[in-house]
């Protein structure tokens, strides 16, 4: 099998070791040595759904007082709530009602029982006068591009926008120049008022698409559907709507023009295509790490509590190594010694709350602030390495390091984290002896298609860390290992760019010379995993 990526260690790291220690590891994959584990078990990329892959819907409904008759804003209505009702809890919403101007019922994207709520003040809308589909799209760009700047720069990566234009009235914007001044002048110049609609719309269909670019975003798409009780006979302009204007508005929107009558918009509706972002995902990197076993200058040190600084540096210091932040001001040590404050000082970092980790890698928002990283996105450089992971190893989460070796050992940082060696210094003796190593071959693929790999870690180290009050719980007990196995996933043509990591954890406890709980070769399978950001 062949990776998509340079960045991935060979697929067997066999490691020949200088010492009794690092020749007992191997034993042709067997059980590890007194004091290393070994993980072995499959792995299957996410499924793209639930709340790390969102859909957010743009209700685009034609209103006013006289060109939508009561029996389609009625069926058109209770379409909506009916397809709502079928979707997934993360899907959102927002409501917006067009005629001359368009106006939105809801501020930004919200669950359905605020569309529920939105959808009843649609009678509210008592405009008259030309009819502007234009309007809508506007009103869906500023939702929409509103959105993408404001939210979290992975998750808008994984989301899939649908702009549904529910339609009842040709659009007769083109007549009124003086009404719409943002109509473009080659449109404007075409033969007929349908004509320059199907133009002028089309491009804003497109600049509505082109947001997926320019926010990289998953994906954008607008649907156009034209909802008529009355087939158009010769020279009804509402004819232009179904064969002109609404194939041009899908041609760059992604879609396929739909025509519904009130009787079957709902299952018209009910074809729209809801689902998230369907992109192929694969294996970018996988690597497990022990955040207790520190490797630093060709030797091994203790971190008990797990905060970037060894047992032996926090008692030179001063902080408590049996405590992460030892001032208590939501910063562990190690972050506030790398960064130049005082662990012994409370420091008080604003914008941010210490208690939230909203991409999930084990980071708070505060000490992503410090750091510089992004607290939306567990791997903010693109490298497939956890921001927490890359703080803990000491290499730089904002710069992707799968080619950069600043020790020059001959082994790149990207891969210096995979062994759990250490990236600034000369340690190849370390990496023979301690380098954990990996097999990776392709598995069966899931039912659906997604990709599956089996893997086995071996030579994975622990350390005897000494016991953790953990108040007001249960006390930590001494010689407990905290062992992350992280699944690096993203788009095989998007070397750098944002993926999602998922994650298994196991606690290892290792009392010198060899007992371990669990013993042998820990075994894991995909639901062992968590998805994260």
């Amino acid at each position: 099998m062949r990776f998509p990526f340079p960045m991935f260690i060979a697929l067997v790291a066999a490691a020949v070791g200088c010492t009794d220690a690092g020749v007992y590891t191997l034993q042709g994959g067997g059980v590890p040595g007194p004091d290393r584990t070994a993980f072995e078990g499959t792995v299957c990329v996410p499924l793209a759904q639930g709340s790390a892959f969102p859909v957010k819907v743009v209700f685009a409904m034609e209103g006013g007082t006289t060109t939508v008759t009561q029996a389609i804003s009625s069926s058109t209505l209770a379409a909506i709530q009916q397809v709502v009702q079928l979707q997934p809890n993360t899907t959102t919403y927002t409501f917006l009602t067009y005629h001359v101007t368009a106006q939105g019922f809801v501020g930004g994207f919200s669950d359905a029982v605020t569309l529920q709520g939105a959808l009843a003040q649609y009678s509210t809308f008592q405009e008259t006068g030309p009819v502007s589909i234009g309007s809508a799209l506007d009103l869906a760009d500023s939702y929409i591009s509103g959105d993408m700047q404001t939210g979290c720069r992975g998750t808008v990566n994984r989301t899939r926008y649908v702009v549904i234009l529910l339609e009842a009235t040709v659009d007769t914007s083109c007549q009124y120049p003086s009404i719409y001044a943002g109509i473009d002048s080659v449109c404007l110049a075409l033969p007929n008022a349908s004509q320059c609609a199907a133009c002028q719309l089309q491009k804003q269909a497109g600049q509505l698409a082109a947001l997926q670019q320019k926010y990289s975003a998953g994906g954008v798409v607008v649907q156009p559907i034209y909802i008529s009780d009355t087939p158009a006979g010769p020279g009804d302009p509402n004819g232009d709507l179904a064969n002109i204007i609404n194939p041009a508005i899908s041609a760059t929107g992604g879609t396929q023009p739909l025509v519904a009558t009130s009787a079957t918009i709902g299952t018209v509706l009910s074809q729209v295509n809801l689902s998230s972002l369907q992109r192929d995902l694969v294996l970018k990197r996988f690597y497990a790490f022990n955040r207790n076993a520190m490797a630093r200058a060709g030797s091994q040190l203790i971190d008990s509590d797990g905060d970037g600084l060894s047992d032996d540096e926090e008692r030179i210091i001063g902080t408590d190594p049996l405590n992460p932040d030892t001032d208590g001001d939501g910063l562990s040590d190690g972050i506030e010694v790398k960064m130049g404050l005082d662990p012994l000082t409370p420091n008080i970092i604003t914008s941010c709350n210490p208690n939230l980790d909203t991409d999930q890698d084990k980071l708070n928002d505060c000490e992503e602030r410090v750091l510089g990283t992004d607290a939306c996105i567990a791997d903010t450089d693109g490298d497939g390495l956890s921001d927490f992971i890359e703080f803990l190893s000491q290499t730089n989460p904002l710069v992707a390091e799968d080619l950069q070796d600043d020790d020059r050992d001959g082994t790149t940082n990207a891969d210096e984290v995979t062994k759990h060696s250490d990236a600034e210094s000369v340690d190849q003796a370390y990496q023979a002896d301690r380098g954990y190593q990996y097999q990776i071959v392709s598995a069966p693929p899931t039912a659906d298609g997604r990709p599956c790999y089996t893997i086995r870690v071996d030579n994975v180290s622990l350390v005897r860390t000494q016991s953790l009050p953990n108040k007001p719980l249960t006390p930590i007990p001494a010689g407990n290992n905290e062992i992350y196995l992280y699944l690096q996933s993203g788009r095989p043509d998007d070397e750098h760019g944002v993926g999602i990591a998922s994650v298994f954890t196991q606690e290892v406890n290792f009392a010198p010379p060899a007992t371990k709980n669990p013993r042998g070769v820990i075994s894991f399978g995909p639901t062992d995993y968590v998805v994260g950001q």
